[in-house]
């Protein structure tokens, strides 16, 4: 059936709603499952269950997966938490390394991963990355629909 099409108005899409608490050990099982045990880390995921991805998944998966990449390669027997919470329209994940061992490369890997939190309406910001404990946020818009005004 063709939707009939009226100027100036527009039509909201509707995304799946997702589990952030899933995504995350879905991304730690399957795309960082060998780098996990090389690094002899343990990973313990805090999200809450009801905590729902509204935000268009396929484009926050790949910045959340690069940033879950970038703390496992640099720890080595690494204690690693991730959180996460929401605010009104924004969702605020962290990851934490309670044992960081080089703070350095740390900062430096993660500032190279802010222009594609910046392409989905993110931001990340780093804590503590001279420090035995650091803390990594990534802040992104979680809205349940998205407008499209190209109809």
């Amino acid at each position: 059936m063709i939707e009939p099409i009226h100027p100036g108005y527009a039509r909201t899409i509707h995304r799946p709603v997702v589990s952030l608490h899933s995504l995350v050990n879905q991304i730690l099982r399957h795309s960082l499952s060998e780098m996990m045990r090389n690094s002899d880390s343990s990973i313990v995921n805090e999200i809450p269950a009801e905590l729902r991805l509204l935000a268009d998944e396929s484009k926050i998966t790949p910045v959340i997966k690069e940033l879950l990449a970038t703390v496992v390669a640099n720890a080595r027997k690494g204690r690693i938490h991730i959180r996460a919470d929401r605010f009104r329209d924004i969702v605020i994940l962290e990851i934490q390394d309670m044992s960081n061992y080089n703070g350095y490369a740390l900062d430096y890997s993660i500032r190279s991963i802010e222009p594609l939190a910046r392409l989905v309406g993110g931001y990340i910001s780093i804590k503590g990355e001279q420090k035995l404990d650091t803390t990594i946020s990534f802040s992104f818009p979680n809205q349940a629909a998205v407008k499209n005004y190209d109809c």
